[in-house]
């Protein structure tokens, strides 16, 4: 009996726990709750119920001149448009539901002509379905040039009567990226701030992602650059002044150098400079102190440190036409690379027109090659303010040139090998110039965008056959049966 008991005790220390669920004094155990969701990108978690959105199809301007509000959805013809559209309307529709909001599908796509803003206010309004109105917002994208893309995103709050508006101009590549952007921009950072205020955007947006841009990007080059340009004015001043005494030099150059520095940090935070901005001022600066050095030299300006102002002089034209094309437009890096590339390759083709002129090479061609980087520089950074090139266009034209040199000089090498006379030495000149020139045009060529009008005009053709029309006889119509081509030419 004893031994029956004991058994019966270490069962239930054994089992008793498994069966502890069943055991009427025994607490259920709750069920574990799913983890909230959070943002992907910062791991902040999402608030529930954001509310619905309408994404409406991603429109685009209907011709060149055409006012801004004739839209239409880009055609697939248009082929590059076309696709960024497509993959535009495709993130914004899964980054609203990874935000927190409801897509709502139901009258996405707007009747024609009723594109207007006051059309967005209106479906923003409250309703049956939305009792505290929807969300809405229309992208808009149009090919601007270069490789890149204008995106407009246009967002009314739910029964909101003011509109929301972002616009950035992007690369191709970035289209997507950008859009995502500038929609957690629209929909999820507010304006709050007390009247008065300076909105905090890098911090009242952290915790969503969203970076502000940066007043002045450029201010470090600008910087950089102005303070080793007044180190050489103060220098350059120095030398023209024929002393060489040291305890004049060092009072000079930090004197210069802090002047630089200073001016340069003032109008970087008056003004918005951009990268290029400040990279197309510096190439002015630098561009026109080497004209004006080579210049000098070449001519054979006595005695030796006058050129110092000459140099001095050409920096000085140099900036002031620079800050002349920055009143124009802002510079973007595509800009300051063909402002600096331009004065490049003016020092290179004046060098080599400087020797075809003197007819040898044995020549010092400082002239030319100082008033060749003045014209170069100048002509590029005229060129840039009508312009809209990307920086790797630029250097792929660069490179096209400098193949082109180096054919030109491989095919024209064997008039300079022995017996150099005035006229071989033009002639190898020319031969080489021709192949800088046709490697830089043909660089060009492969370059080129092709934009909305490119593909709007270009030809499409498609065969045709069969029944192509008919005929009125005496019995009705006869078909008309023949071959043919149809497209756009």
């Amino acid at each position: 009996m004893k031994a029956r008991l004991a058994s019966l005790v270490v069962a239930g220390l054994l089992f008793g726990p498994a069966a502890g669920a069943a055991a009427p004094d025994a607490a259920p155990e709750k069920p574990q709750q799913p983890p909230a969701p959070k943002d992907r990108d910062t791991g902040a978690p999402l608030a529930e119920g954001r509310g619905a959105v309408v994404i409406w199809p991603v429109l685009t301007p209907l011709g060149d001149d055409a006012s801004p509000v004739v839209l239409h959805k880009p055609r697939a013809t248009e082929t590059q448009l076309f696709e960024r559209a497509q993959e535009l309307e495709a993130t914004l529709r899964d980054g609203a539901q990874d935000l927190g909001f409801t897509l709502d599908v139901a009258g996405v796509d707007p009747a024609p002509g009723k594109t207007r803003d006051l059309d967005l206010v209106e479906r923003a309004a409250k309703d049956d379905t939305h009792k505290d109105g929807v969300w809405v917002l229309s992208p808009r994208i149009e090919y601007a040039g270069g490789g890149s893309y204008i995106i407009r995103m246009v967002a009314v709050p739910p029964a909101g009567h003011s509109l929301r508006v972002r616009v950035e101009k992007v690369a191709a590549a970035d289209v997507a990226a950008r859009g995502l952007v500038m929609l957690r921009e629209l929909v999820l950072v507010t304006t709050k701030a007390p009247l008065g205020a300076k909105p905090d955007l890098l911090r009242e947006s952290a915790g969503l992602g969203v970076v502000a841009s940066i007043r002045s990007p450029g201010r470090a080059v600008l910087a950089a650059n102005g303070a080793l340009f007044g180190g050489f004015v103060a220098y350059g001043i120095q030398r023209s002044s024929s002393s060489e005494d040291p305890r004049l030099l060092y009072p000079l150059l930090a004197l210069g150098t802090g002047a630089g520095l200073g001016i340069t940090l003032l109008a970087a935070e008056e003004w918005d400079i951009s990268t290029g901005d400040a990279w197309t001022l510096a190439g002015g600066a630098w561009w026109g102190t080497a004209s004006g050095l080579l210049i000098a030299d070449g001519r054979h300006v006595m005695p030796f440190s006058d050129r110092y102002a000459w140099g001095i002089g050409g920096g000085l034209v140099g900036v002031s036409a620079g800050i002349f094309a920055l009143t124009r437009k802002t510079m973007d890096e595509g800009d300051a690379t063909l402002t600096n590339s331009g004065g490049a390759f003016g020092l290179v083709l004046g060098s080599m027109g400087d020797v075809f002129y003197r007819g040898t090479l044995d020549a010092r061609p400082f002239t030319g090659a100082g008033y060749g980087t003045a014209i170069g520089a100048l002509g590029a950074g005229a060129a840039s303010v009508f312009t809209r090139t990307s920086a790797s266009r630029v250097l792929l034209v660069d490179l096209g040139a400098g193949v082109g040199a180096l054919a030109g000089a491989a095919a024209g090498s064997p008039l300079v090998f022995e017996k150099v006379t005035p006229e071989k030495t033009r002639g190898f000149l020319g031969i080489t110039t021709a192949g800088t020139l046709a490697g830089a045009g043909v660089a060009w060529y492969l370059t080129r965008g092709k934009g909305q009008e490119g593909d709007r005009k270009a030809a499409r053709i498609l065969p045709m056959g069969g029944v192509i029309g008919e005929s009125a006889g005496p019995s009705g119509s006869v078909p008309a049966y023949g071959v043919g081509a149809r497209g756009v030419f």
